[in-house]
């Protein structure tokens, strides 16, 4: 073999090592409970929610959240997403599921793909539920990472996964090289379409027995 060949392959043998371990999130506590992906997601009014302003790359937006929210899924589907301007604050998608949605004869049997920041199905003969079932319990959720750590967690994350997402739901204003943007958020789980993705603005995440926040 070639030798600067063989140095090349050794250098990609201890980088990719290497990358993996510093981009791998940091466990704030440990949870030896097991994820519950059979409760709804839970939503709460505040009362009195607290403005986040995000200046990065030309945007300028002001994040503004209306409801605390948690959800216990599995993954069905997960995407990055590296371009435009909502990809500068929410790098990538979560489809989840729970309910009859997370059980593992339903989640091997439903085809999903994301595309273009949306979710689509299809499933097999072999599901037992209906696809009224489905819609309303899996939904494509916008991922806000609130630090880096999280944004950690949520890109070490994988499809079929379950994971725990606490935060909060936002509504997105302001500018993106000097045009207005808004992004708005879905308020339920049981709409479909245009409109009924969730924004969610993360906190915190469980995934195994680790949290990180």
């Amino acid at each position: 073999m070639n030798k600067i060949l063989l140095i090349f392959l050794v250098v990609i043998a201890l980088a990719i090592p290497a990358y993996l371990f510093i981009n791998r999130p940091t466990a704030s506590e440990e949870d030896f409970s097991s994820i519950d992906t059979f409760q709804d997601p839970l939503q709460l009014s505040l009362l009195d929610p607290q403005n986040v302003l995000i200046n990065s790359k030309g945007l300028a937006a002001i994040v503004t959240p209306f409801a605390k929210y948690k959800i216990s899924a599995v993954i069905l589907s997960k995407k990055k997403y590296p371009q435009k301007w909502a990809s500068i604050i929410s790098p990538l998608d979560f489809a989840l599921g729970w309910g009859d949605v997370s059980k593992p004869e339903n989640v091997k049997n439903i085809d999903v793909r994301q595309t273009m920041r949306w979710y689509r199905y299809r499933f097999d003969a072999e599901v037992t539920i209906s696809q009224n079932y489905i819609s309303t319990h899996s939904s494509n959720h916008h991922i806000i990472p609130a630090n880096d750590n999280i944004r950690k967690a949520v890109l070490f994350a994988k499809k079929h996964d379950k994971i725990v997402l606490e935060g909060y739901l936002v509504n997105i204003s302001g500018k993106y090289k000097n045009g207005n943007i808004s992004w708005r958020s879905s308020h339920t789980r049981t709409d479909t379409g245009d409109g009924s993705c969730e924004i969610l603005y993360v906190t915190s995440v469980k995934l195994g027995t680790n949290i990180y926040r």
